[in-house]
């Protein structure tokens, strides 16, 4: 599944991928992300790469198809990274204690970003913003 990139206004880049039917779906949403951010502070690009493999291996796993991979580079006053995953399922994750075996992927992600679900018929977008707070982590070219 080729990744496909979409420029809103000059401060918003968006790139996506369909990952339902893709045996290596969290290995490509991974590879997006860093290939997105490469340059970027291997810190930053190490956390949101950690948490698209949790949010699209829940997708996948306790989702329905389509499962749809967004990552957003918002640029200007408020600069963020965006993290979206949408399925069609209408049950909206759970998320468990850590300590419990697996199942708590969603656990991690919250403490990484700000993570907020947003139903919407037939499914739901589970999204992870990360702020850019420190403009010397972000690229020359994306300032």
């Amino acid at each position: 599944m080729s990744p496909e990139c979409t420029a809103g206004p000059s401060r918003e880049q968006q790139w996506s991928c369909r990952l339902d039917g893709d045996p290596y779906a969290v290995v490509t949403a991974r590879s997006l992300a860093t290939a997105v951010l490469l340059g970027w502070d291997a810190d930053l690009v190490e956390d949101v790469v950690l948490v698209t493999s949790e949010l699209v291996t829940n997708a996948i796993a306790h989702g329905a198809a389509p499962v749809v991979y967004a990552l957003t580079v918002r640029k200007g006053e408020e600069p963020a990274i965006v993290v979206e995953v949408t399925d069609a399922s209408a049950d909206l994750p759970v998320q468990d204690l850590p300590g419990e075996v697996g199942h708590f992927g969603l656990w991690i992600a919250e403490e990484l970003a700000r993570v907020t679900v947003h139903p919407a018929p037939p499914g739901k977008t589970v999204r992870a913003t990360f702020d850019v707070l420190d403009t010397s982590l972000r690229p020359s070219s994306l300032q």
